[in-house]
């Protein structure tokens, strides 16, 4: 029994050890397939992580040819050049595309901030590329290749900023007088600026992202809609010109500012003929004009005529004392403020222009006193007929009306040199109504000499001859032209005319008009203006026409003294067109998506 016991304990056990063994078995199969599980997780780990690298890769690729592209999308050569510009940039950084396997493209369009979609291919300017970088990637242990991409897309905005006919390019001691009556008139008010001042506040730089600061705007969005005063617009000029370095202008304009009352209202974003302001802003992101400047002198002028026309809701007439010789009086009415342009080339969806200056529109009346000439001119046989010049007897009145003239800013070319960047702005002078009669209304005539027969102990008066109205002369453009402002000199601060009727230089429009017509004007009126007998003594009227001409054109002259520089002062000008280009800033580029 004993024996029979130890026999059968052994093989229990055997079988009670053998269960443990089984599940060991088990748990082996469990332990390799989470093994298992691990391996393919860590190995597709491996694989995902390969794709995420190509694809950082690609998208580094990606913003660095598109930055690269968009530098050179506004020169000539167009997305050509952007092209190129790309896929270099491309292989310098390692990715080559071999048109399979890898490939870049590249796509030119405009970024526009008022676009639902942002990005198109369509607009005007083009400024904006589009990169799009993408990649087979193989994967190492779970399956094919997997095709990667990233895209990038660069902004760059070329910014101008230029005005037309606000800027006079000399300025003497009358001119300054001048500018002091007629900031005076406009801002009912007492301005004293000495030529050093205008000559100084003529080169001074203003950038809109410091005085969207001192005007407390947060964008520049916010500084467009921006309504401040004349003398806090002038303050805040004054803290953006010393943000700037310039303290020197920054004491000018305080001079200014402190003289003038606050009442006068200004928006600083122009809203068009309903709603005048002094900038004119054609830019698809308004932020990118943060760093464009404009000039001083143009913004203090528009200003003026700005609060003078809000003042009181029309345009009242502003009697200017010149005192200058010969002027009895100087009355000036701003219908229409002018604008100051800041912004990019090209036309909107609808085809209007982007960017745009415009003149103002401006009514002028100059009455000159008369003038009397010493010694008679003598045409016939003397001592037995006379022409005794009495010119001017009665007062001569040149009435003008200057329409709206524009500048439009067509093309940026932006190379990398000063020199070979360059902006064609296309100018159209203002279409001038003139009138040269007796009366502020373009009518009545004034005496200019009495013809008289003469024998001895006998003088008889024959005739008359008197200067007519001349009627509206109207001195019109034919067509705008372009002008091409580039940083030759270093700078793109400077000037350019168009003097597109050749009615002759700035300094003698209105004389050269009015000499044109003078054979037409004249009228002789026989035994005291009873019998008008002009048309049948037409050559000779030519011909006294021609004798009184170096006696009439110094007459003459005074209306170009006069009316030339304060029509420049105001932003308008008879027959020329002078653009004022500020400042031309090429963008850095950026990427926005």
């Amino acid at each position: 029994m004993i024996f029979a016991r130890r026999a059968v304990g052994p093989a229990h056990a055997r079988r009670r050890r053998a269960v443990p063994a089984r599940r060991q078995h088990g748990s082996i199969a469990v332990t390799a397939a989470i093994f298992l599980g691990l391996a393919v997780v860590a190995l597709g780990s491996l694989d995902i992580g390969n794709v995420y690298y190509a694809r950082r890769q690609l998208q580094r690729t990606a913003d660095m040819a598109a930055l690269a592209g968009v530098q050179v999308i506004s020169t000539p050569s167009g997305c050509t050049a952007v092209t190129n510009a790309a896929q270099l940039n491309a292989t310098s950084n390692g990715f080559t595309a071999d048109g399979k396997t890898t490939t870049l493209t590249t796509t030119c369009g405009r970024w526009d901030t008022t676009s639902k979609t942002y990005f198109g291919t369509t607009g005007n300017p083009l400024n904006a590329v589009q990169v799009k970088a993408a990649q087979k990637v193989p994967y190492l242990f779970l399956g094919p290749a997997r095709n990667v991409s990233a895209t990038a897309t660069a902004l760059s905005t070329n910014i101008d900023a230029f005005s037309l006919g606000t800027s006079l390019a000399t300025i003497n001691t009358q001119q300054s007088a001048l500018l002091n009556a007629i900031l005076g008139g406009l801002l009912k008010s007492t301005v004293s600026l000495s030529v050093g001042d205008v000559q100084s506040l003529a080169t001074a730089h203003i950038k809109l992202g410091d005085l969207m600061t001192a005007l407390s705007a947060s964008t520049m969005q916010g500084l467009l809609q921006t309504t401040v005063s004349y003398q806090n617009l002038m303050l805040a000029m004054v803290a953006a010109l010393q943000a700037g370095g310039d303290t020197i202008n920054a004491a000018i304009l305080q001079k200014v500012a402190v003289s003038i009352p606050g009442g006068q209202n200004i928006t600083i974003g122009d809203g068009g003929t309903s709603a005048p302001g002094l900038l004119a802003l054609g830019l698809a992101n308004a932020n990118s004009a943060a760093t464009a400047t404009i000039n001083a002198f143009d913004a203090l002028m528009v200003a003026a005529q700005i609060a003078q026309s809000n003042a009181s809701g029309t345009a009242p007439v502003i009697n200017v004392a010149a005192g200058i010789a010969g002027v009895a009086g100087l009355t000036l009415q701003v219908i229409h403020p002018p604008v100051l342009a800041v912004g990019e080339a090209g036309t909107n969806a609808d085809g209007t222009p982007r960017t745009k200056a415009r003149t103002a529109v401006v009514n002028a009346t100059v009455q000159l006193t008369p003038v009397l000439f010493a010694n008679p001119l003598v045409i016939g046989v003397p001592g037995v007929l006379a022409v005794s010049v009495s010119a001017l007897s009665t007062p001569l009145v040149l009435s003008l009306n200057a329409g709206s003239g524009k500048a439009v800013l067509t093309s940026v070319d932006c190379e990398s040199s000063k020199a070979a960047t360059n902006a064609v702005i296309t100018a159209k002078p203002a279409i001038a109504n003139v009138c040269l009669s007796g009366s502020t209304s373009c009518s009545g005539s004034v005496n200019v000499a009495s013809v008289t027969a003469s024998v001895p102990l006998l003088t008889v008066t024959v005739a008359n001859v008197a200067l007519n109205s001349t009627g509206w002369l109207s001195l019109g453009p034919s067509a705008s032209t372009p002008l091409t402002f580039n940083g030759s000199t270093g700078s793109f601060d400077s000037t350019q005319s168009v003097n597109s009727n050749a009615i002759g230089s700035d300094a003698s429009a209105l004389t050269t008009g009015v000499l044109n017509v003078l054979p037409t004007m004249l009228q002789i009126g026989l035994l005291n203006n009873a019998i008008n007998i002009s048309s049948l003594l037409q050559p000779i009227l030519t011909g006294v026409a021609n004798a009184l001409t170096p006696l009439l054109t110094p007459v003459f002259g005074l209306l170009d003294t006069v009316l030339v520089p304060t029509l420049s002062l105001l932003g308008a000008q008879v027959g020329i067109a002078t653009v004022h280009n500020m400042s031309l800033q090429c963008g850095v580029a950026q990427l926005v998506n």
